[in-house]
């Protein structure tokens, strides 16, 4: 039997990540770029060009009036990202959306409501899962490697933010552009519904977004986790610690995705003595995490089936940065509803 054909991607938003991404699908055998959007129709012909397909658009509405996709990668600045993904669930078309997929929940919301009915897939697009050490976390968690989980300390940094990652009107700030990425690592170990959110924050003075937010999340089961996310240091850190009463896992990296592993465990046998474990380093993002992200959202298109990250897990990630933002506002604490309650 012949292989399928290649399923066939318009890259919406033809940026920084638009083209990580572009790139990304290149280096697979079941995906290929065969259209770019983006409002600037020189950048969209340059990343088509490089793509090795004549299609390029300056909306994704023109893109829809020609079948020359299955599917969107969208990477459009935040605030862009929602309308992008409905306008395309809506014409049928298969959705990986960067992350956080929304400026708050509402958006994800929208997104979720747009899929009903539809038969179509939308995946968040939380890359960090996909490096190698992020997934051993997760794998050795799931394996008991601490038991039930009671702490949990998390924090992300970068330096500072530019262009309009630095506005909180299009989506930007240490929040949902770093922190995202934290919240889903926490909530993806912890597995219960966070049900209080407490924080406080510097932001801003010429911009008002936030710079550098620390914040307590408590779980319904009684763990709690303590996170920081800034841009307002001169590296990349990126660190996770989850503690149980049977043992400890953590990673940690000083530098852009080179990660250490910590284990600690009584219920595994192998890491009965505290063990550090070295995942295999690269500079190369692309192979670390975006190629293993595009081939899970087409198999999981191939495969008629949920992806690995979901929408609901985007709006989890969101209701959690909702509320931590009003609560650094507020300097209350601001409680919470199940996602489950709130369809």
């Amino acid at each position: 039997m012949s292989a399928a054909p290649p399923l066939r991607i318009g890259v919406v938003g033809c940026g920084y990540q638009g083209t990580l991404l572009a790139q990304a699908v290149a280096r697979t055998k079941t995906l290929r770029v065969t259209a770019c959007v983006d409002p600037d129709l020189r950048v969209a012909a340059e990343l088509a060009d490089r793509s090795r397909h004549e299609h390029s658009f300056g909306s994704l509405d023109e893109l829809l009036r020609h079948d020359l996709v299955d599917a969107v990668i969208v990477a459009t600045p935040h605030q862009s990202l929602r309308d992008a993904a409905v306008t395309a669930i809506l014409a049928g078309k298969h959705a990986l959306v960067d992350k956080p997929a929304g400026v708050n929940e509402a958006e994800a919301a929208d997104i979720e409501r747009a899929l009903v009915g539809t038969g179509v897939l939308c995946m968040p697009g939380y890359s960090l899962r996909f490096v190698e050490a992020h997934r051993r976390v997760h794998e050795l968690i799931v394996a008991g490697a601490v038991g039930e989980v009671q702490a949990v300390t998390a924090g992300i940094g970068w330096q500072p933010l530019t262009d309009w990652r630095a506005s909180p009107h299009t989506g930007g700030g240490a929040l949902l552009y770093l922190g995202s990425h934290m919240v889903d690592a926490v909530l993806a170990v912890v597995r219960d519904e966070p049900q209080e959110v407490y924080a406080d924050a510097a932001f801003s003075g010429d911009t008002g977004a936030d710079e550098t937010v620390g914040f307590q999340v408590r779980f319904r089961e009684g763990a709690v986790a303590q996170c920081l996310a800034t841009q307002a240091t001169d590296e990349w850190f990126d660190y996770l610690n989850v503690y149980g009463r049977e043992g400890h896992v953590g990673l940690s990296a000083s530098y852009w995705l080179q990660y250490t592993l910590q284990v600690s465990s009584r219920t595994l046998g192998a890491y009965e003595q505290p063990t550090t474990i070295c995942p295999r380093l690269t500079d190369d993002p692309i192979m670390l995490m975006l190629v293993p992200e595009v081939e899970e959202f087409g198999r999981a298109i191939a495969e008629d089936r949920e992806p690995a990250v979901t929408m609901r897990d985007a709006r989890r990630v969101l209701r959690v940065l909702d509320a931590a933002l009003l609560s650094a506002r507020t300097r209350e604490p601001v409680q919470l509803e199940s996602t489950s309650r709130r369809r």
